[in-house]
């Protein structure tokens, strides 16, 4: 018996012993009736069923009355009071509820078939009703849609941008509104940036060009290049395409080098509408430059599907709850995080367990970018971070129990030795400088940070240091050569390569009345003029290439003046072209010390064999032509090759320690000041020996201790104060005509 005669069965009450005949009699005048529903406006449903030998059901809906799955009965989904599943609930349960006069009630057990009907009759369509709604299927009323249709098909693209889908990373600004306020923003761009929404939306895009988000509008770049600034500003101002790799910062400061394309377009009109930004991160996805063009242009994939949810650093403390479930999201699409799962709760608020701060402070020593390492104060290795693999070229199991001296350099084991010795006596820090040995690379210049540590119980003390490569200062003499030397009016600097003073020297004081301290920590760019803020930008980037570029402009000076010096920018720390200098060297003369010859001390190099250089007494420089007299300086030997290195003393391969080094330079400076100083004592003298005697005496009486010289008949100050008054009455008394000897027998004439 099938599920569906089991099913009529219960319907119509009958047994398991009644027979198939009786049971099809009984279908052939049976009928169900479907009980009162709201929703079929009192209709009742009479459907006969029939039953063929063949255990074959075959229903057929002889109704005249309308049927509640016709469509045509079904009242409009807009009134409330239609439910389809409470009518199909009803109507079911009322068919499972059923009972005949006798049998067992199996219909319990058993799945609900609903009768099979007939096919729906659709009603006639008797026209379409179309319903407009606006803004249905953007929730921003934006039509991207539109706007990507016209940078598709733009007429005459200059710049291939690539595949693009709605993965990409872009904006839409309004080029008929001032300042270009933003439109429209990705939600990938939101990702990228860290911004919401929100804070996108009505701002130019340049907030992005600074750690703070707080760009003025037509201020000179700090953080990012001007040239790319400028690069992108004049060609949208010209409506044309363009595209330039600038530095751009995310929420919280974390800067990103970000490949920007813009497309203008237009819309209602034939002018410019809107200007269309893709970006792409170039520092987490390089594989995204397809192609570059002949024009210097990048075909670029904007198709960022693995782009990572940037989670912008906190403000408060980590243990500050910061609903960070927000922003994480699924690992299986996103770039893998490095450290475990755990950091996420820590972030989250579990950082006052000892187990959370373990697990953040070696997430934290793994993924540092300096060597973190524990001596013993005997220079055991007790812990090393696995970055010594990256700057020391060791493993970290090549170093632990070995000793400093098997990789410090010989000159300075003994002052290291002696810092970490003197460091038990209560020393706040620890600050080494020495020079290390590397695995494959040789020696380099070495730097660390840290303090004491006491381990409680035990009494066992060690030293926990932080290190990095040092940069040094490296120039040649024929580079100061070239530029013309040295002068009395010029002042140096060591410069970031994005023009921030990290030093100057004390003469900047004697130029530009500012201190060194003063100067330290600003920019370069506050000193100069705006219109030679690019030409600042290009001569760092050429020192940052290698090159040794000079230029002539005007810096400011604390009293509000401008004074024309010439700067000249040297590579810092490398004198190879094809290494990147960490910093730049800046010498800063002034315009009217520099043709003066007089003043300057020319290095010249030395062609055949070497010459001592001596100095003249007012500086100038002395050679085998030069006739002016010198005065060579005792016990200092300048000689120098071109080639040579300024500061020699910073080699890595010299022999003696820095230490020693600087005190032999204190000494060689406290005797130049010496020399200086007898120098001019000794043109003092010769001064004083041929200068006329002061001696004065009286032409009348002969006297010496006068306070003071009067005229006198033979000139000014002839005569001592007594003679010179009565040598002016007699003038007075006779009309101011010279006096004569009879007149005055008491003055007489000149003997001498």
């Amino acid at each position: 018996m099938s599920y569906q005669d089991e099913y009529l069965e219960d319907l119509l009450g009958t047994t398991e012993n009644s027979t198939q005949q009786e049971a099809g009699n009984f279908l052939s005048t049976a009928s169900v009736t479907f009980p009162y529903n709201p929703a079929f406006a009192n209709s009742t449903l009479t459907t006969p069923v029939a039953a063929n030998q063949d255990d074959t059901q075959l229903i057929k809906q002889q109704s005249t009355e309308p049927s509640p799955y016709d469509i045509s009965n079904i009242p409009s989904s807009m009134d409330p009071l239609f439910n389809l599943s409470n009518v199909m609930g009803s109507n079911v349960g009322n068919i499972g509820s059923g009972s005949g006069s006798s049998g067992s009630a199996r219909s319990t057990n058993l799945p609900i078939i609903p009768p099979v009907l007939g096919p729906i009759r659709q009603p006639p369509v008797t026209g379409a009703v179309t319903t407009n709604f606006p803004g249905l299927y953007s929730s921003t009323g934006f039509d991207m849609l539109g706007v990507l249709a016209r940078v598709a098909a733009r007429p005459n693209p200059q710049i291939n941008i690539g595949p693009v889908d709605m993965s990409c990373s872009f904006l839409v600004v309004d080029a008929r509104e001032y300042d270009f306020p933003i439109v429209y923003a990705s939600h990938t761009f939101e990702k990228l940036t860290g911004y919401s929404n929100s804070e996108i939306i009505g701002r130019n895009c340049r907030f992005l060009q600074a750690p703070d988000g707080h760009v003025a509008l037509g201020s000179r770049r700090r953080y990012t290049d001007n040239n790319a600034v400028y690069h992108i500003k004049s060609h949208m101002i010209a409506g044309k395409e363009c595209q330039a790799s600038i530095i751009n910062y995310r929420k919280g400061g974390q800067p990103f080098i970000n490949l920007v394309t813009v497309i203008p377009i237009t819309w209602d009109s034939d002018e410019v509408a809107y200007f269309v930004g893709f970006q792409v991160d170039l520092v987490d996805q390089p594989n995204a430059i397809l192609e570059k063009m002949k024009d210097g242009t990048y075909v670029v994939n904007y198709s960022l599907m693995n782009l990572s949810q940037y989670i912008p650093p906190s403000v408060g403390y980590i243990g500050e709850s910061n609903n960070v479930e927000e922003y994480i999201r699924d690992l299986n699409s996103a770039m893998p995080f490095p450290a475990s799962l755990e950091v996420f709760d820590l972030i989250g608020g579990n950082a006052d367990t000892e187990v959370s701060k373990r697990l953040w402070y070696k997430m934290l020593l793994e993924h540092s970018d300096d060597f973190i390492h524990v001596l013993s104060l005997k220079g055991i290795f007790l812990y090393c971070s696995p970055s010594c693999k990256r700057i020391l070229e060791y493993d970290v199991e090549e170093l632990l129990a070995s000793g400093l001296s098997s990789i410090c350099h010989p000159s300075d084991i003994v002052p290291v030795m002696r810092e970490l010795k003197e460091s038990s006596n209560g020393v706040e820090a620890v600050n080494l400088v020495y020079r290390i040995r590397r695995k494959h690379s040789g020696y380099m210049w070495f730097e660390a940070h840290g303090k004491l540590h006491l381990e409680q119980g035990k009494g066992r003390k060690c030293v926990i240091l932080s290190a990095r490569e040092r940069p040094v200062y490296k120039l040649q003499w024929k580079d100061l050569q070239t530029i013309g030397g040295i002068t009395d009016q010029e002042f140096w600097t060591k410069l970031s390569i994005d023009g921030l003073f990290l030093y100057a020297s004390s003469a900047c004081q004697n130029l530009l009345n500012y201190t060194s301290e003063e100067l330290v920590g600003t920019s370069i760019y506050h000193y100069v003029r705006s219109d030679r803020t690019t030409d600042i930008t290009r001569s760092l980037t050429s020192a940052k290439d290698g090159n040794t570029h000079s230029l002539k402009h005007h810096i400011l000076k604390k009293n509000g003046q401008y004074m024309e010096v010439i700067t000249t920018f040297y590579p810092g720390d490398s004198v190879q072209t094809d290494q990147i200098p960490s910093f730049v060297i800046c010498q800063t003369k002034e315009v009217a010390s520099e043709p003066s010859r007089r003043r300057s001390t020319s290095l010249s190099p030395v062609q055949s064999s070497p010459t001592s250089s001596s100095c003249s007494p007012d500086g100038a420089s002395s050679g085998g032509s030069t006739p002016t007299p010198s005065i060579h300086l005792r016990n200092i030997s300048v000689e120098h090759q071109p080639t040579d290195n300024i500061f020699e003393e910073l080699d890595t391969t010299r022999s003696t320690s820095w230490q020693y080094e600087l005190h032999q330079m204190r000494l060689t400076n406290k005797k130049l000041r010496e020399e200086l100083e007898s120098i001019k004592h000794s043109k003092k003298k010769r001064k004083k020996r041929s200068a006329p005697s002061s001696n004065k005496v009286c032409h009348h009486c002969q006297r010496k201790d006068s306070p003071e010289w009067r005229k006198g008949p033979d000139g000014p100050k002839t005569l001592c104060n007594a003679c010179g008054l009565r040598y002016a009455k007699q003038m007075n008394a006779q009309g101011g005509g010279p006096p004569s000897s009879s007149v005055s027998p008491k003055i007489k004439p000149n003997m001498v």
